[in-house]
């Protein structure tokens, strides 16, 4: 019934408030104890919301489920494929994303979703593989600095073919002691 009387007031209220409610929405579908009849209604009206035509209210709903182990994963996909401002932090912070996925990312993504996925902790060799083989000159520097990512050593060879021409990318890679 709530979620109801959500859905409809959702349909005129301006942004800002949307964006609010859907953040309140996703804590509770993420916290509270609700019964199987409301979390599904509430995760019905979070999907709906992926269509919302303001990118705050699916950034707010991003901002909820980012870090969460919890959070519904079709949610989360959605959001990862989302333009840059709603999708960076799930991009880099989001612990459903499986290492298939992120490689689909980079090779599709553009330089700002690269530079998210390089910025994640534990970055696994495959991910950072496919950052070194088609990711920016920006994700890339970001991979370098990137302390928590297993970079395999062809893939510095392949970041040098490719980006060793620019001081930044020459720069991070000197200072670092375990350069192979």
């Amino acid at each position: 019934m709530i979620v109801r009387q959500f859905l409809s007031w959702v349909r005129t209220a301006p942004a800002g408030e949307r964006a609010e409610a859907t953040r309140a929405l996703a804590r509770a579908w993420l916290l509270s104890d609700l019964s199987d009849e409301d979390r599904g209604a509430a995760e019905g009206a979070l999907l709906m919301l992926l269509d919302d035509p303001s990118p705050l209210v699916r950034q707010a709903m991003a901002e909820v489920f980012a870090r969460s182990a919890d959070a519904p994963a079709a949610i989360v996909q959605a959001l990862a494929t989302d333009q840059p401002s709603v999708a960076v932090i799930i991009l880099e912070h989001s612990p459903l994303l499986i290492d298939a996925d992120l490689v689909d990312i980079v090779a599709t993504g553009n330089s700002e979703t690269q530079c998210a996925v390089a910025r994640r902790i534990g970055l696994p060799a495959p991910v950072c593989a496919a950052i070194a083989e088609v990711g920016s000159a920006a994700a890339a520097l970001e991979l370098i600095e990137n302390a928590y990512a297993e970079l395999p050593p062809f893939s510095w060879d392949r970041i040098v073919e490719r980006h060793g021409h620019l001081a930044a990318i020459r720069e991070a890679m000197l200072v670092l002691d375990d350069l192979p």
